[in-house]
């Protein structure tokens, strides 16, 4: 009987999740903003957090609802994300499709730029390329 090693699955997903929130949180603030804020209204959430919980709702292939119960059970999340204030699975989804195709692209090629120059992949990376 073959034995799986999960405690180095575990590293590994971990290592990978660690890779891809730092490398995203550093090329979003590195990018231009996404879209321009209102100035009337409610205080809108930031657009660099919004499309960091975007990215993240993308590796992880969950629906809007989970990734806003994750946020809110995870106070690391939270301070990564440098929100005062949790957004509903709504306002996500709203940003999700507020994302400009060409904003989405760049982060993409810069990412897979990012990943590849360290000569790692994501499992997601991976999938696309098979």
């Amino acid at each position: 009987m073959r034995s799986y090693n999960w405690k180095k699955h575990n590293k590994i997903k971990e290592k990978e999740f660690e890779i891809l929130l730092h490398e995203g949180i550093r090329i979003i603030n590195n990018s231009k903003e996404p879209w321009v804020e209102k100035q009337y209204g409610r205080h809108p959430y930031p657009p660099r957090s919004m499309v960091l919980i975007c990215l993240l709702k993308v590796y992880f292939g969950m629906p809007y609802r989970d990734i806003e119960s994750l946020i809110r059970s995870n106070k690391t999340f939270q301070e990564i994300l440098q929100l005062e204030k949790i957004p509903d699975h709504n306002t996500i989804q709203r940003a999700m499709a507020k994302i400009p195709m060409d904003y989405l692209q760049d982060l993409n090629q810069r990412l897979t730029f990012s990943f590849k120059k360290r000569k790692l992949t994501l499992p997601l990376m991976q999938q696309v390329s098979a």
